[in-house]
């Protein structure tokens, strides 16, 4: 499988410790005093041959971030939405309204007066392969086999031993995982990579404070009376923070210097950081592992302990007792149904959606990147794109024009003399 980012044309893993997923009741507390990031996804992430289908064949996941001050608000908005419907308020709204219908719209403006936003990566059915993603369930288990090859002179059998467990059981989960749930999980990983320094940099201008602590919720897949988690959820955990630490350290993420916006985030999740950038320990370590030279990035990113920050507070909630999963949801189910081309008036629904969407960093990397997992293009030709690419105009501007053009050509010169595909 190509790197997660490199192949965005047009459209523009380090062992984690096993997560404690834990009940809703517990994180109750937690979640009024972080800035939540509500996680969901759209369609079906499986393989898709029929011709005649694949326009209505994508799949996006996304987020929607709450600010822990706006957690009343966005309930409230949720509600009215819901009273406007006549959906009761203890259930979620099955069927998604009229993207632009004046409550549907009102909805997504009340989020974005409560300083919410959003952000999402999606893919098509047509660009799945079973068989391809089979051969890349194999690589990983066999890439894990031969790190441990690797260290095992450096570590002691009792480490060994641990890492040897693990290994079998990150193995056992990979093989039950159904295609869709990998390439879900895939997908999903890419999305947190992509979507933390536009959510750092956004807050760090608005509000540095919701940055002290930040809680990822994602939408539960079974009944929690069921026995153990779901193949899925176990997956992701075990997977997920290592992923999304090699592809944000792999291809460096554009953080614009701003006067003590990150200083509530480093506090808390700062590897024995005091400002922005990247010291010279880390950026030697770096070059350990990826062979490659940071130091001409460094300006543009911050270092920070991935796994602190994507483990800690973090689990599968229900929900139908969420209101934040059921906000997400109708947010990412109506970028979908605007890819499908499910609306009348496709100019008018990118904008009204497009105003809690931020602009990427990079000139040559869109607000709603499509991911192709296989080929050396994101594009095909059979597909239409006019969706995205009116979505992807009709985002909000967080970087400048200058940073942007810096940023994209420095990340160009680093990529192309450091990064192997």
């Amino acid at each position: 499988m190509a790197d997660l980012f490199s192949n965005l044309k047009r459209l523009q893993p380090r062992t984690s410790r096993k997560p404690l997923i834990t009940q809703d009741a517990q994180h109750d507390k937690d979640r009024l005093q972080a800035m939540n990031i509500y996680i969901d996804e759209s369609g079906l992430f499986r393989e898709q041959t029929d011709p005649k289908k694949i326009n209505k064949a994508w799949c996006t996941v996304g987020a929607v971030t709450v600010p822990h001050h706006a957690e009343k608000k966005v309930r409230n908005a949720l509600l009215d939405l819901k009273k406007c419907l006549n959906v009761k308020p203890e259930e979620e709204i099955e069927k998604i309204p009229s993207l632009e219908s004046s409550y549907f719209i009102e909805f997504i403006e009340k989020l974005k007066n409560a300083n919410c936003t959003a952000h999402a990566m999606t893919t098509n059915g047509s660009l799945l392969n079973d068989q391809q993603t089979g051969q890349h369930k194999a690589e990983q288990i066999q890439a894990r086999k031969n790190y441990i090859t690797r260290i095992k002179d450096q570590r002691s059998k009792e480490d060994i031993a641990l890492l040897e467990g693990e290994l079998n059981n990150i193995s056992s989960l990979i093989e039950q995982s159904s295609a869709q749930e990998y390439n879900q999980i895939i997908l999903q990983s890419a999305l947190i990579s992509f979507m933390l320094d536009k959510t750092l940099t956004y807050y760090a201008n608005t509000d540095p404070r919701e940055l002290s602590r930040l809680t990822w919720i994602y939408d539960r897949k079974t009944d929690i009376k069921k026995k153990g988690p779901a193949v899925f959820e176990e997956l992701f955990f075990k997977t997920m923070p290592a992923s999304v630490e090699v592809s944000f350290i792999k291809e460096p993420r554009g953080i614009p210097y701003i006067k003590n916006g990150y200083n509530y985030f480093l506090k808390n999740y700062g590897d024995n950081l005091s400002s922005p950038g990247i010291p010279s320990d880390e950026l030697q370590k770096r070059k350990e592992l990826y062979g490659a030279d940071y130091s001409k990035v460094s300006s543009s990113s911050i270092g920070f302990d991935f796994n602190k920050l994507l483990n800690k507070s973090s689990g599968f909630h229900d929900s139908k007792k969420t209101p934040g999963i059921q906000v997400a949801d109708l947010v990412i189910s109506s970028i979908n149904r605007l890819l499908r081309g499910n609306v009348g008036d496709n100019a008018k629904v990118a904008k009204i959606l497009g105003g809690l969407l931020l602009n990427s960093p990079r000139l040559d990397l869109p607000s709603v990147p499509q991911l192709n997992f296989y080929e050396s293009t994101a594009t095909k030709p059979e597909l239409s794109y006019e969706s995205l690419e009116l979505l992807n105009s009709a985002t909000k501007q967080i970087y400048t024009q200058r940073f942007r053009e810096g940023f994209t050509k420095n990340i160009g010169q680093f990529i192309a003399e450091n990064i192997k595909h």
